[in-house]
This record gives C-alpha cells, sequence and structure tokens, in this order.
C-alpha cells in the first residue's frame, strides 16, 4: 500500500546509519536453503517457486509490505484503488500461471479515459507549437517492424541472456545507439509510443545500445501496443492484490522492514545478518543466497564484493525512476501535459528530454483532482530533488502564462522512489564480453541474481527468467 507515503529511502538511510552506530547483537539464528534479498516481483515470485518445491527460504524485504514497484494509493474521495508504478502484468509465454496459483484473477480490465494533449517544453513552461504525433497508421507500422526485429533477437535477450552470443558475434543492432537503429530501420513514427510506455525510463533513451531498449520496451510490451499482447489486471484494478496473497503463503518466512548490514559467503553457503528497524539483528544460515534487488554500489555493500564481482558489477550504470500522484490546483482537468522538446515540432520523433527531467503529468480520469507522474533522474537525484523538480515544472508553465495562476502548490498523494533502474553498459563493454562475465557470476561464493539487471524490467519477464535459474539452484542443494 502506499497512501499519503514519500519513499522509504530517508528512513532506510537512518536505519542504516543507526544499525552502523549500534552495538547490535544477533538475537536469533535460523537456518534456511535459500535467503532471498528483496521482494518484489523478482524476489517473491523465487520464495513461492523454491517452497513450492519443498525448500526452506527466508526473503528479506527493506519496506513493510511486499511487492517493490508495484504500489497501491486508495483514493479517498472514490474508494478505488490506483496503482503507482507498475500499471498491469504484460503477458508472456505461461507466466500468468504464478498469479492463477497464487488465487488472483486476471479478468480485470484497465481504465482509460480520453484527455487533451499538450506538449509543452519543460525547462521554459511554453507550449510546444506545431508539434504532432505520427499518423496511427504509421504509427502501427513502425511497432510491427520494430517487433518483427525484436522477435529476431529474443531468444537472446528474452527472458534473459543465457543463448546471448559471444562478445564477437553480437548483432550491430543491438550495439547501436537507439536513435542510429531508430534510423536505420525507419521506425521513428514508433518511437513516440515506445518512450512513453517505458522507454523514457532509460534517461538517455535515444543514446543507449538498443539492447537496452529492447530490455525496457521490447516484444511483450511492443505486442501489447498492437493490441496483439494482454496486459491484464485483477478486477479491483490492485496489482497488490497478487502480493498481498504471497505474503499470506509465506508467513512468518519474510523479515520486513530489514536490511543486511554483513554477510560472509564461501563456495558451501552464506551466513547473512538483517537488522530490522528496531535494531534486533538476525542471522540467517543458508545453503544460497539470491540477490533480488538492483546490484548498485550502495545495494552491494553489505556483501564485500570480490574483485571479480566488483569488476563486474560496478561497470553498471542506472537511471532513476520516480512515480506517483500529484495535486496542484493550476492543472487543468482531462489533460495530460508532456515534456516535448522545440527540436520536435513538427515531426522529429527522434529527440526527446534526458534525465533529470518529468516525462508526463496525466490527470487520472473519475478522481476529483489527482494526476499521475513520470519522472526520470540520474544516480545523483532523490526523491527529494525530483519532488523539487516536479513543482519548479508546474510552477514554470504557471509563470509562462501554460497554467493559470492559483493559491496552491503541489502535494504528493502518493510518491514512489523506484531507485536505479534500468542498468547497462557501454557498447564497447558489451563487445568485450560484459555479458558473458556478468553471467559468470551466478553461483560464484553461493549466490545467484535475479531482476531487472539480469533480466528485463517486466514482472511476467521475471517470473520466466526464474523459471530457469531456479531449478540450476536447487540442484545445488
Amino acid at each position: 500500500m502506499l497512501n499519503n507515503a514519500v519513499s522509504s529511502s530517508a528512513t532506510l538511510a537512518s536505519l542504516l546509519v543507526s544499525i552502523a552506530t549500534c552495538a547490535c547483537t544477533p538475537s536469533r539464528n535460523i537456518s534456511r536453503d535459500v535467503v532471498i534479498i528483496g521482494g518484489g516481483a523478482s524476489g517473491s515470485h523465487a520464495a513461492v517457486w523454491l517452497r513450492d518445491q519443498g525448500k526452506s527460504v527466508a526473503l528479506v524485504e527493506k519496506q513493510g509490505v511486499l511487492g517493490g514497484h508495484t504500489a497501491v494509493y486508495n483514493d479517498p474521495d472514490t474508494g478505488k484503488p490506483i496503482n503507482v508504478g507498475v500499471q498491469s502484468w504484460i503477458e508472456y509465454e505461461n507466466t500468468m500461471d504464478f498469479v492463477k496459483r497464487m488465487g488472483v484473477s486476471t479478468n480485470g480490465s484497465m481504465q482509460f479515459t480520453t484527455l487533451t494533449s499538450k506538449f509543452i517544453d519543460f525547462k521554459t513552461g511554453l507550449p510546444v507549437d506545431g508539434y504532432v504525433l505520427p499518423a496511427d497508421t504509421d504509427k502501427y507500422a513502425a511497432f510491427q517492424k520494430f517487433l518483427d526485429i525484436c522477435e529476431k533477437y529474443q531468444e537472446m535477450v528474452l527472458p534473459g541472456f543465457f543463448n546471448f552470443p559471444d562478445a564477437n558475434s553480437i548483432p550491430e543492432d543491438l550495439l547501436m545507439p537507439f536513435s542510429q537503429f531508430v534510423n536505420k530501420h525507419n521506425i521513428s513514427a514508433g518511437v513516440p509510443g515506445i518512450w512513453e510506455a517505458t522507454a523514457m525510463g532509460l534517461g538517455n533513451t535515444m543514446d543507449v545500445p538498443t539492447l537496452y531498449v529492447m530490455q525496457a520496451s521490447g516484444v511483450p510490451m511492443v505486442r501489447a501496443l498492437l493490441g496483439i499482447g494482454a496486459a491484464v489486471v485483477p478486477p479491483s484494478g490492485s496489482l497488490h492484490e497478487l502480493y498481498e496473497a504471497i505474503a499470506t503463503f509465506l508467513g512468518d518466512d519474510v523479515l520486513y522492514s530489514s536490511t543486511v548490514v554483513k554477510s560472509m559467503r564461501h563456495e558451501n553457503g552464506v551466513s547473512v545478518h538483517i537488522a530490522n528497524v528496531n535494531q534486533i539483528v538476525t542471522v540467517i544460515n543458508a545453503k544460497r543466497l539470491l540477490i533480488a534487488i538492483e546490484p548498485t554500489v550502495e545495494n552491494m555493500a553489505p556483501f564485500a564484493l570480490d574483485d571479480t564481482e566488483a569488476e563486474v558489477l560496478d561497470k553498471f550504470g542506472f537511471a532513476t525512476v520516480f512515480a506517483g500522484i500529484l495535486k496542484h490546483p493550476s492543472l487543468e482537468l482531462s489533460t495530460s501535459y508532456s515534456n516535448t522538446l522545440p527540436a520536435a515540432a513538427p515531426d522529429n520523433w527522434t529527440v526527446y528530454p534526458t534525465a533529470s527531467q518529468v516525462g508526463r503529468i496525466d490527470y487520472l480520469g473519475e478522481t476529483a483532482d489527482l494526476f499521475q507522474f513520470t519522472a526520470v533522474g540520474t544516480e545523483q537525484d532523490t526523491a527529494e530533488s525530483m519532488q523539487v523538480l516536479i513543482g519548479e515544472t508546474i510552477d514554470t508553465m504557471i509563470a509562462a502564462g501554460t497554467l493559470p495562476a492559483s493559491n496552491g502548490s503541489v502535494s504528493f498523494p502518493a510518491f514512489a522512489n523506484h531507485g536505479m533502474m534500468h542498468s547497462r553498459v557501454s557498447a564497447d563493454e558489451l563487445r568485450a564480453g560484459f555479458i558473458q562475465q556478468q553471467y559468470a557470476l551466478q553461483g560464484h561464493r553461493s549466490t545467484y541474481y535475479t531482476g531487472a539487471a539480469f533480466s528485463a524490467g517486466f514482472s511476467t519477464i521475471l517470473w520466466a527468467f526464474n523459471e530457469e535459474l531456479l531449478p540450476k539452484i536447487i540442484q545445488e542443494i
């Protein structure tokens, strides 16, 4: 749940500081087959899958609920749940079976509201005169062409890089900057839809190797954009139903509001020290460790990386992604505001804002005055810096006369800090064999990795990735 909430980053930071400065002593020791760090889509699924295979697990989650990027805000005016972050489950192979296994229906329908689109340069607050979106026929033709190309490479990249080619055999399509790829294949008419759907989260979408755009907005998403792949929700609309069911199933095997403070890892098992908000420490001795969080420098610090691990993981770059719900009396109902560069007019669909930037602000239909936003930052951005940027963006539109003046300021009924996402390296690193080096970490020091950095950032793809990875883990224990 995410009611009247700001990201838990500040709470987590204070927890880590207090843990570092206190003389915490273990209160209990437990033994498990697998300890899993991170209770988002990949970690939660892994815990259930392993339990179903008769293995014992401990799932460590820094927040008070499971779900990761899946959160829900319950609108007090309408009583309806509003998904914050993940909006639906995108069809991929047979992974919807997991939702059904947890007793959650996928027979709901997504609600869409027709909005008046306004294309604004958020730096000046002024409308981008003359900008037009692609005609539908051109857009869908470009989607189809992009899908055809993505399907050509699908076995290399989905649900993970298990079949990724050797460094000297990587197709140039995957290595070239996305802007070059778009021009080569003449698919610019599809880029606005791809960018708005998920790819804006890359931060500098047009400059990254196309491989990472295919991860962020590849086969399953483009199929959904074409209307030939399902995007489903429960009848209630709340995706968080799934994680409530998982929490009930796992029971005391979940350690909430907890983080890793130190660990010892070797080839025969691991010992992980977990501290909760009350500074109570649990030592989990496990045969294997599964990392289901983004492998950032900060996240991996308690795991004392060796040189082999650090040499790989330290190469990752990230964007930071923020989503949520805001209010401001100057925003107009039934309107969407899209951050658009003046150079995009009238029909240059290959230029987009880069981080740090607010991508969109959209009215939420059937609400009194709620707007949904997506914002993308650099690795240095925080929840606080992005809230300031969002407020400044609205103030700039007011000062420019694009929005009417009012006696109010921005407020955030729900604010989700998704943290660092969309891990990637340069094309040169890919040519030097980075993917093979990354995947060679699986099993090293009894540690395995799941999550978007090793797969793709869609729940259903992560579940499929787990179904390939987890059998390899249980073969060893």
